[in-house]
């Protein structure tokens, strides 16, 4: 399989296109990463939209920011929850084999925020 070159801001577009959630998105133009198979990485980001969407009744706040040395993927929530479940292990796992790692910020009571940087 040759690699390709997968645009994020089009993936995510894509993406809300077919799920249909609310969400504002800040999206930066030339946010790409070079992968064989995008199939996992969609799997991924479903799977974040589908955790975060049921903790609020907002939209979600996804931003795609083109930086130095990385490009940043987050995603947030503004909830109430005080103890969200754990992410599934598979989630960093598979987005080892982008390049990329995924952090998890939560200020209990306020929102719940994952930050994923594809290092380029």
């Amino acid at each position: 399989m040759t690699e390709q070159l997968i645009d994020l801001k089009q993936l995510l577009l894509l993406i809300h296109q077919n799920k249909d959630f609310a969400a504002n998105f800040i999206l930066d133009e030339g946010c790409t990463i070079r992968s064989e198979d995008p199939k996992p990485l969609v799997k991924v980001l479903n799977y974040l939209i589908n955790y975060l969407t049921p903790l609020t009744p907002a939209p979600l706040e996804i931003s795609v920011d083109l930086r130095g040395q990385d490009v940043l993927l987050s995603m947030m929530a503004y909830t109430e929850k005080s103890d969200p479940e754990p992410l599934s292990d598979q989630v960093a796992e598979t987005l080892n084999g982008y390049n990329a790692k995924i952090d998890t910020i939560h200020e209990s009571g306020k929102y719940l925020q994952f930050k994923i940087s594809f290092i380029r």
